[in-house]
């Protein structure tokens, strides 16, 4: 085999083995306000509550794709952390390394399934936060997965919810 033929061999080996590993978005829904490309998927809501909040995800990949999601401080409260979390019995999974967010600095990857942002800013009521971040679902077809986020409010506001459960668990005993 000619040194031509090895190099374009070896070419083609590369584009077929490193072509997958990017990856393509083929189709996105979601129950949430949402817009796709085949470059990424990009989510946007209003969260009025601590509590989490699940957006339910039908996508086809050929490997990975880039998700944006923007939140709105609807609460009342401020977050000063937020956590992305997909169901580990589903496919889906996040891609390490990927995370960015454009008012928390730091980014926990707590396992394949879970991302915590904090960090140096706070999101106060009313104002946007948007993180990035990429998911890797297996190729083949269309599956079905679960992406909750959860604002973390601020300590002192978990202390006064929590001051203010007591007279209900003890008018309860009574």
């Amino acid at each position: 085999m000619s040194k031509c033929n090895m190099f374009f061999a070896f070419g083609v080996l590369l584009f077929v083995v490193a072509g997958p590993a990017e990856g393509t978005l083929v189709s996105f829904e979601s129950d949430a306000l949402s817009t796709w490309s085949p470059a990424g998927a990009v989510i946007s809501e209003g969260l009025s509550s601590l509590g989490p909040a699940s957006v339910t995800i039908s996508a086809e990949s050929l490997s990975k794709f880039t998700i944006t999601t923007t939140a709105t401080n609807e609460s009342g409260f401020v977050w000063t952390g937020y956590r992305l979390m997909l169901d580990p019995a589903e496919p889906a999974t996040f891609v390490p390394g990927s995370a960015g967010s454009t008012k928390f600095g730091t980014v926990d990857e707590v396992d394949d399934w879970t991302l915590e942002f904090w960090a140096p800013l706070e999101v106060l009521p009313g104002q946007v936060v948007t993180m990035q971040f990429d998911v890797s679902i297996p190729d083949g077809g269309a599956y079905t997965f679960t992406l909750t986020q959860e604002p973390i409010p601020e300590p002192s506001t978990v202390a006064i919810l929590s001051l203010g459960a007591l007279p209900l668990l003890l008018r309860k005993r009574n």
